[in-house]
């Protein structure tokens, strides 16, 4: 019973954390912890501290899914008719769905920007439009995208699989962690309420729930008592420590991870950038050899041409000499009349 007590207090807090607007997911994870911490539960309150705050275009992405818009079940349906046809390789299935492709992606967009917590950049909207072209092409990163909990924008190269790593909320063991369904503010309620009977029945009745006054305090702001207190001493100071630590290495983990994201995809823009640019050059020599192989016809056309022309000429030579040799002859026979 502990164990789901755990688990559910967990998945309250995720979904709380990740409801928020990314100004306010550092305040609000650090409330959850002290929250967890006050009921005694420090590896759920690690689980808590370790996760990562979403970019602006992933919160958007977030933000859209709790919400749950329209645009989201058409992704799911759009997904996968395209993921069907392509599988069946066929191609004039995927010519009738690309129209239906484009007006979602637009949609979604138009979503993200009307459901996000504050106004949308332009590079913003583009990875929030590269996110659900991913999202289309991979059944994976479909569920991924509609759990809520996104930490990055995904992306699709054309081909393969998509990059999921580091995408998600995830727990330390790797299990994901998605939201709880109902959406927005009634989901933070409705998950808070779950935890604090998970916690009663737990603890026979002794943990009560932190109050109105912040996450970590009673009603009158004071910490809660019983076996509930939160941890005092070197070992809380201990723990702030490695919390700290823990930040620190992910952070620099976050860095390395994108900037070989980044190489990634200036590498797959440059793979692409060069197919285009071998398809190109492969058109231009078929060109090439169309107009050569034209050529040469026409030059076959002229050269038998110039062999009838020639002939002909050779023809009216002869023609010309036979002439003048019978004018010859009759001038002759001309003069010799004249002279008798």
């Amino acid at each position: 019973m502990v164990e789901e007590a755990d688990e559910e207090a967990l998945r309250a807090a995720v979904s709380a954390v990740y409801a928020v607007a990314p100004a306010d997911f550092v305040a609000t994870r650090k409330e959850w912890v002290a929250r967890l911490r006050s009921e005694g539960r420090k590896d759920t309150a690690k689980e808590v501290a370790g996760l990562r705050k979403p970019s602006v275009s992933a919160a958007a992405v977030n933000a859209l899914v709790r919400a749950e818009d329209p645009v989201v079940e058409a992704l799911r349906d759009v997904g996968a008719r395209l993921r069907h046809a392509q599988s069946a390789m066929d191609a004039a299935g995927l010519t009738g769905l690309r129209g239906e492709r484009d007006e979602l992606l637009r949609a979604w967009v138009t979503a993200a920007r009307e459901h996000a917590a504050a106004p949308l950049t332009g590079a913003v909207e583009s990875e929030v439009r590269d996110t659900a072209v991913a999202a289309l092409a991979d059944a994976e990163a479909t569920e991924l995208v509609l759990g809520g909990t996104l930490t990055r924008a995904l992306s699709y190269s054309g081909f393969g699989e998509v990059d999921v790593a580091d995408a998600v909320a995830r727990t330390s063991t790797g299990v994901v962690l998605t939201r709880i369904d109902g959406g927005g503010q009634t989901a933070e309620e409705d998950a808070r309420e779950s935890v604090d009977t998970e916690v009663g029945s737990a603890s026979g009745g002794e943990r009560s729930a932190p109050g109105g006054d912040g996450p970590a305090a009673g009603g009158d702001g004071s910490a809660p008592a019983g076996g509930g207190s939160a941890p005092q001493g070197e070992d809380s100071t201990a723990d702030d420590a490695d919390l700290e630590a823990l930040r620190s290495a992910l952070q620099t983990a976050e860095s390395e991870v994108e900037a070989a994201r980044e190489r990634r995809r200036a590498e797959a823009e440059a793979a692409t950038s060069a197919r285009d640019k071998v398809r190109a050059a492969e058109a231009g020599v078929d060109q090439a050899r169309r107009l050569l192989a034209q050529a040469e016809q026409h030059a076959a056309k002229a050269q038998q041409s110039v062999e009838r022309a020639r002939e002909a000429q050779e023809q009216a030579d002869e023609q010309l000499t036979e002439a003048r040799a019978r004018r010859d002859a009759a001038r002759t026979a001309l003069e010799e009349a004249e002279d008798r």
